[in-house]
């Protein structure tokens, strides 16, 4: 009872935290979502603390904040769009300052650092393309209707799974998810997909949010089953305890990593 009471209890006050932060201005949601990469970053490089390689932790969320702030400004309209190419060399800092750590594993420090910036800090960092119009001007409704999709598909897939689960998904990796729950999500987040067309952002025409429902389905699976594959190879129940009785920032934000980029490529090529 007490469990339920402080996951109930953490659950509302850190969705408070997100949505005020996003409704109050770009500012709070740039230092809410900054925040979240980097606490991601450390629960990430720790998981790799038993296993005798040593990303380099501070250059990898230096870098991190580089790419974050880049992001923010040209979706701000302060920086122009081919600020983006300054970025790609950043990545090489990650080789050449292994070269002067004298650690053990250098190939693996170097490959856990360059797949933290790859798997959190880079799909974070385009948030900001999700949350800054085209005219620069910051309007949150997309993130907020892809969280809608994420809760949804993720609250059908529990309760289909609890009332009809059989057959598993992905038994290997985890054990818990069944195909008659991903499917029930799925059905769920198109009808969600529905009422942001109807209701919410009837804008964008409703076969597309269909579309990107489905989108948002696959990825956030996908994100969820990678984040699970880190955690039994490193033998953890969660990233952390940041969050009590939510388990960590990456447990929390799993499904978004792989979701952000599939949504905003589909908006940058279809709408």
């Amino acid at each position: 009872m007490k469990n339920l009471f402080v996951r109930t209890l953490t659950g509302i006050a850190f969705t408070g935290v997100v949505i005020g932060s996003l409704l109050l201005s770009k500012y709070t949601f740039g230092v809410l979502f900054l925040f979240v990469m980097l606490v991601g970053l450390h629960e990430f490089f720790n998981f790799f603390k038993n296993a005798e390689i040593s990303p380099n932790r501070w250059l990898a969320k230096a870098i991190a904040v580089v790419f974050f702030i880049t992001f923010f400004l040209v979706g701000s309209g302060v920086l122009p769009q081919i600020s983006y190419y300054c970025l790609i060399p950043i990545f090489l800092l990650v080789f050449i300052c292994e070269l002067y750590r004298k650690k053990r594993f250098p190939f693996e420090n170097m490959a856990a650092g360059i797949l933290g910036l790859i798997y959190i800090a880079l799909p974070l960092s385009m948030i900001s393309l999700m949350v800054f119009t085209p005219k620069h001007e910051y309007d949150p409704s997309l993130l907020f209707a892809l969280f809608a999709l994420i809760w949804t598909y993720d609250s059908g897939a529990y309760l289909f799974g609890m009332t009809f689960g059989r057959h598993r998904l992905f038994e290997r990796i985890s054990p818990k998810k069944s195909w008659e729950g991903a499917v029930g999500g799925a059905l769920s987040a198109v009808a969600a997909s529905w009422a942001i067309a109807h209701f919410f952002m009837p804008s964008i025409a409703l076969h597309h949010w269909i579309v990107l429902s489905i989108i948002t389905v696959i990825s956030a699976t996908f994100g969820d089953l990678t984040e699970s594959l880190f955690k039994r190879q490193f033998n953890l129940k969660d990233s952390s305890n940041f969050l009590p009785g939510h388990g960590g920032i990456l447990d929390r934000f799993d499904s978004l990593f792989f979701a952000v980029p599939s949504v905003v490529l589909y908006f940058k090529l279809f709408i």
